[in-house]
């Protein structure tokens, strides 16, 4: 059995797991709204927090995903409809989790569903953090629920669940995946938690199967509870729809979701190939979040305001150079950056036409640069040209160009390949 990694073959694992992630752009995930609902006013609610098998990868819709086949699998066994919703993304680990949930209220939940740990055990998180850190999580949650929601921990699946993973990184990952199951499981027995063992899929050679095999032994674990705590479903208070900050962000968030719109996904390719970086984005900030207007093929839809680069930028209303991450003492314990292995930043500050920032124009890169380096003219250029882009969007906003850039998806039901090297 091959010993656990060195440090320095950890940070190894943690670059390769970072640079796999650029390389997904191909790859089929969920483009609409994380969110099933069965518009049924007596539903049961769910919400999973979770990265990895939540992301959905190898489906193009939450539906097929976990997401979807779990409020699909609960709603079979209960009898009656159940909705669902999902926070987290990909970049999600255990130390982020809160910051990902943010502000959102929790008591209109009747379950909380944690798949949390699938980038942790790639990655090589150390088991005593991964301890502190889920126990952080739960504490954090547990209060905001009311007192007759469940709550359930979900071990991390097999890494072999995706076919990718045959690889010794792969193997080492499970070995290191079944430790921090084996911590989860007994914090869970303390703080009186349901915790559930998720075993390898039988025939599932598919992303949708996958994702229906996993939901349908969880829901074997939630559907009795939520019989148990919400015997007789009342009916709910109707959601109000989002309000945004600023009127043009529902329109560049939606336009996010179909590869971004038109204008700003011709800047920020310009942008990547003229100062050589993996990503520029076109970032805006509403409440607690930072939305991503584009590159959301490699990017969550949006991350914690808290966690971002983008963050600096916008609350200093001025350009902001980082050019060495890990050597700044903002980002020397930001999850966030331990996930993305971004090692350079430069930011510029997008207003709106009242003046006030909304947003910001950046560039993210692996490999560290002086500041000298940075043609901050040509920066400054592109992102005006996208500020007039984005004011088009205020009020009475035109049709969006929704055409996506070209790409060879796979079709639904595609088997999970995650392109590991």
């Amino acid at each position: 059995m091959p010993a656990s990694p060195s440090t320095p073959a950890r940070f190894a694992l943690r670059a390769w797991y970072a640079f796999r992630m650029l390389r997904m752009r191909s790859q089929v995930q969920p483009t609409d709204v994380p969110a099933v609902r069965s518009g049924d006013q007596y539903a049961d609610r769910i919400l999973v927090v979770g990265n990895g098998p939540s992301h959905g990868w190898g489906v193009i819709t939450h539906q097929l995903a976990l997401t979807g086949q779990l409020a699909e699998a609960v709603a079979a066994r209960t009898g009656r409809a159940c909705d669902a919703d999902l926070i987290g993304a990909e970049a999600m680990n255990v130390r982020s989790a809160l910051s990902w949930i943010g502000d959102r209220e929790l008591r209109g939940d009747d379950c909380v569903v944690l798949v949390v740990g699938f980038n942790d055990a790639l990655r090589f998180t150390p088991v005593a953090t991964w301890e502190r850190e889920l126990r952080k999580l739960i504490d954090g949650i547990a209060p905001r629920l009311r007192h007759e929601s469940a709550m359930v921990v979900v071990g991390i699946p097999p890494i072999a669940s995706f076919s990718s993973y045959g690889s010794l990184a792969g193997r080492l990952s499970d070995q290191h995946r079944v430790k921090l199951n084996a911590a989860t499981k007994q914090i869970a027995r303390i703080r009186g938690i349901e915790y559930l063992e998720l075993p390898l899929p039988k025939g599932a050679n598919t992303a949708d199967a996958v994702y229906r095999d996993f939901a349908d032994r969880i829901a074997v674990d939630v559907a009795p509870q939520l019989m148990s705590t919400r015997p007789e479903p009342t009916s709910r208070a109707h959601q109000r729809d989002r309000v945004w900050e600023w009127s043009g962000t529902a329109a560049i968030v939606e336009a996010a979701r179909h590869g971004g719109e038109t204008e700003l996904r011709r800047l920020t390719e310009k942008a990547q190939k003229s100062f050589g970086v993996e990503l520029a984005v076109v970032s805006l900030v509403d409440g607690d979040r930072l939305y991503h207007g584009t590159n959301t093929d490699v990017m969550p839809a949006s991350v914690p305001l808290e966690l971002s680069f983008c963050k600096y930028t916008v609350e200093s209303g001025e350009p902001v150079i980082i050019p060495d991450t890990g050597r700044d003492p903002r980002f020397t314990d930001n999850p966030l950056v331990d996930v993305s292995f971004i090692n350079f930043y430069a930011g510029y500050p997008l207003r709106a036409s009242d003046g006030h920032v909304i947003g910001s124009f950046c560039l993210q890169g692996s490999q560290v640069r002086r500041e000298s380096t940075v043609a901050m003219d040509l920066l400054q250029q592109l992102a005006l040209e996208a500020q007039e882009v984005l004011r088009g969007y205020e009020d009475d906003a035109p049709a969006i160009d929704f055409a996506p850039p070209v790409r060879m998806p796979a079709p639904i039901g595609a088997a999970v390949t995650f392109d590991a090297e």
